[in-house]
């Protein structure tokens, strides 16, 4: 993504206001739908505009009472009162308080959390400076503790795509980190998405060239050359991608196997959804 310049002395002003108001704001993810199919529950927003969790019979098994919710994983669900993210088990119960500026579904054991959202300048296209995030375990222990980012996903396949933010060592690529919060694949990519079936599909550039797509194995090394538009994770051993017309913006939609040969899609395939790491959180 491109940032605006912005000059030093600007920084550093808004970097000692930030310091001394030490103010967050909301996250501006998508808002739930009226009715979002869940697993094992339905979450169902009341006449009085809160969220709660029915079964299939439609009986309330968490009462509605919460600002927002998300999706059961592992038995647990995000749920969000007054800004504040915790988690509920089926029962209702909350069993993590609500003390998190946001929080995504459990994955392979841990949940992302954020701690602060901390500054965004410029909108869109500017930088986020001093927002942090780490993962927690199921009793809501950190396992690897907040640190400063741009942005980050959850764990699949027993790594996380991770990109440190700029008030943090590092830089501003993508990488991946182990459940001990250490570089499992050093951050090398514009974009990195989710491991699927062993394969990950990452966004990488060259100067003065288009971003190209490809596929990464768990050494991060690239199992498939970056040649594609767009790439799409992995589904039974089939991946979308999008090949670049020469001399034409449109694209060719195209499957490939876990090998990047060329087969047939899947008959009635959705179109699939951008890798989660190509959706930054302030988007």
């Amino acid at each position: 993504m491109k940032r605006r310049a912005i000059s030093t002395s600007v920084l550093a002003a808004l970097i000692i206001v930030y310091c001394a108001a030490q103010t967050g704001q909301e996250v501006s993810s998508p808002n739930p739908t009226a009715s979002v199919s869940l697993e094992p529950l339905t979450a169902v927003k009341s006449s009085a505009g809160k969220w709660g969790f029915q079964d299939k019979d439609r009986n309330y098994r968490v009462s509605p009472q919460f600002d927002r919710v998300k999706a059961f994983s592992e038995g647990l669900a995000p749920v969000a009162l007054h800004k504040k993210f915790g988690y509920v088990d089926t029962s209702g119960r909350i069993v993590i308080p609500l003390q998190f500026a946001y929080a995504e579904p459990f994955r392979d054991g841990l949940a992302l959390v954020y701690t602060t959202f901390g500054m965004n300048l410029l909108g869109r296209e500017g930088r986020d400076l001093f927002r942090r995030a780490g993962y927690i375990d199921h009793t809501g222990k950190f396992l690897i503790g907040p640190r400063y980012i741009e942005n980050a996903a959850s764990f699949s396949e027993g790594v996380a795509a991770f990109q440190p933010g700029v008030a943090s060592p590092g830089n501003a690529k993508w990488g991946y980190l182990d459940k001990t919060g250490k570089w499992a694949i050093k951050p090398r990519f514009d974009i990195a998405g989710d491991f699927s079936e062993g394969l990950a599909a990452v966004a990488v550039s060259e100067k003065g060239e288009p971003q190209k797509w490809g596929y990464i194995s768990h050494s991060g090394d690239f199992a498939i050359p970056a040649q594609f538009r767009i790439a799409h994770p992995f589904r039974d051993g089939v991946a979308t991608v999008f090949l670049r017309k020469e001399g034409s913006q449109r694209h060719h939609r195209k499957c490939i196997d876990t090998q990047g040969s060329i087969v047939k899609c899947p008959p009635q395939e959705r179109r699939p959804t951008p890798p989660a790491g190509s959706r930054p959180i302030n988007h």
